[in-house]
Order: C-alpha cells, then sequence, then structure tokens
C-alpha cells in the first residue's frame, strides 16, 4: 500500500533526479582546443635591444611537469625579464610572470605578477572564473568575458590558432586581462617573410598586434610580430616603436619543442 510517507519519499526522490538532471545540462563546460603547437617543457629565451644597445634578456617556459589549479590539470608558465648589468644603472628591471593555463581550454585559471622597474614596484595575482566571467586579484573584481587571457597566456593561446594557412589581412581577436582591466586587440596576419636571428634564417609569418596607442605606443600598428612558419609558431622576434625609441627582442635560445623546426632554414 502506498502510505502518505512512501508517496512524499517517491516525489522527493523524482525532484531530487530532476534536479541534478538539470544541473548537469546548465553545468559550465569547458572547451577544448587542440593544441598541436607547444607541450610541456618548451624553453625559449630572448635578447632585448634598445636601439644598439643590449638592453636585457628575457625567458618564457613552460615547465616539465603539469599541475592542478581548481582540479583541472594545468600547464604553468613562466616568464622573467630583467635588464642587462650595464643597463641597470640607467634603469633596472626584475619582473616575472606566471601563468596556469588550463590544458585543455589554454585559458588561465590564475595569473601572478611581480613587477621592479627603475623605482616602480607592483605585484598582482589573478584567478579567472570563466563560468561567471569575473577575475579576481588583489587589486580588487573586474569583469570579462569567458576564456580571457592574461599577458602571457595569451602567447600560448595565439599559437593554438591556425595562424599558419591564414590568408594575409585575416585577424584574430583575443581578450586580455591586465592590472584589473581588460583589453581586446586583434592579432593581424601582414606578410610571411625569411628573417635571420642568431639562431639562423627563418621562414616567419609576421603578424601586427593592434596595440592601445598611449604614452608607451606611438600608434596601434607600433608592435611586430615574427612566429616560424611551421607547426610550432615560434615566436621569434617582436620589435616595438616606442614614444621614447624603438625596442627589439631576438630570439637566442630554444629547447623542448613539440614539433621539427621546419622553418629553420639550412
Amino acid at each position: 500500500m502506498l502510505t502518505m510517507t512512501n508517496y512524499l519519499r517517491y516525489i522527493g526522490q523524482i525532484v531530487f533526479v530532476l534536479f541534478l538532471l538539470s544541473f548537469k545540462s546548465d553545468h559550465f563546460e569547458y572547451r577544448k582546443i587542440n593544441n598541436i603547437a607547444f607541450s610541456a617543457g618548451e624553453s625559449i629565451e630572448f635578447r632585448i635591444h634598445y636601439g644598439f644597445v643590449t638592453a636585457g634578456y628575457g625567458s618564457i617556459k613552460v615547465l616539465p611537469y603539469t599541475e592542478k589549479v581548481k582540479g583541472r590539470e594545468v600547464y604553468h608558465i613562466i616568464g622573467k625579464g630583467k635588464s642587462a648589468s650595464s643597463f641597470d644603472w640607467f634603469f633596472k628591471v626584475r619582473d616575472e610572470y606566471h601563468s596556469y593555463l588550463d590544458m585543455n581550454a589554454l585559458a588561465p585559471l590564475k595569473y601572478t605578477k611581480e613587477q621592479h622597474e627603475g623605482g616602480f614596484n607592483d605585484n598582482d595575482d589573478a584567478t579567472f572564473d570563466h563560468e561567471k566571467k569575473v577575475a579576481t586579484s588583489i587589486k580588487g573584481l573586474v569583469a570579462m568575458p569567458e576564456y580571457t587571457q592574461d599577458v602571457i597566456s595569451m602567447v600560448y593561446y595565439a599559437r593554438s590558432l591556425n595562424v599558419k594557412d591564414a590568408a594575409i589581412g585575416t585577424s584574430y581577436p583575443i581578450t586580455f586581462y591586465l592590472d584589473k582591466q581588460v583589453t581586446k586587440i586583434s592579432l593581424k596576419i601582414i606578410g610571411r617573410e625569411i628573417i635571420t636571428t642568431d639562431l639562423g634564417k627563418f621562414k616567419t609569418i609576421k603578424i601586427r598586434p593592434q596595440v592601445i596607442a598611449d604614452r608607451v605606443f606611438k600608434d596601434q600598428d607600433a608592435m611586430t610580430l615574427w612566429v616560424s612558419d611551421d607547426a610550432n609558431l615560434l615566436p621569434l622576434r617582436i620589435q616595438a616603436d616606442l614614444a621614447v625609441g624603438s625596442i627589439k627582442a631576438d630570439i637566442v635560445k630554444y629547447s623542448g619543442l613539440k614539433n621539427n623546426p621546419d622553418a629553420l632554414l639550412k
């Protein structure tokens, strides 16, 4: 016999199941991006020129092991920049950035910054909630579109884009977070050319990031990027025309590439 107690229990079970089904259907699911450009263990080093002077050095590396943030597996990427010792007297730089990049979604879950430039010091520590579309940092809360990048992770997300097969003039929008601000830029394919580096000659794809004209950059076309024209899409050279001169970063060393460096000419 179906008693009132059993009836209520039965209804409760149905409601609970419907709740679970509803939760599952509405639950946020991260995107999955097929990354063929890089893997854990990759390391790149640059020499930075200010005019004809070696002003400093930079490096960016993906640690050879993965970590977990919020239960998800991530690449831990570290970017560093420092002025040359001979340049320290003029403008001493010691910068370090950490990005924890979701391996499947290629979106950051956590980001830290320690910036020491001249007499200016600034830190940040941010987490990204792509479901709620908000970044939470020591600087405060900021609304953002889902899959917003940080300044380190966007380099690796950009390498997942199909720029190798893109026609000249194609643009790719990217949104990134920096210092409690969300900025939208686009990467525009402007050509293909061969460049000479300390490591040899490379076939490259020439890209124009659309930056914000301000007190640092002369105009929105002030920056140019060259990446290897192969499966790695390895950043080889960055050049920027600043309000106070020109700065260029050239690759001097790499290791741990995921693919053969086919763009390197023998």
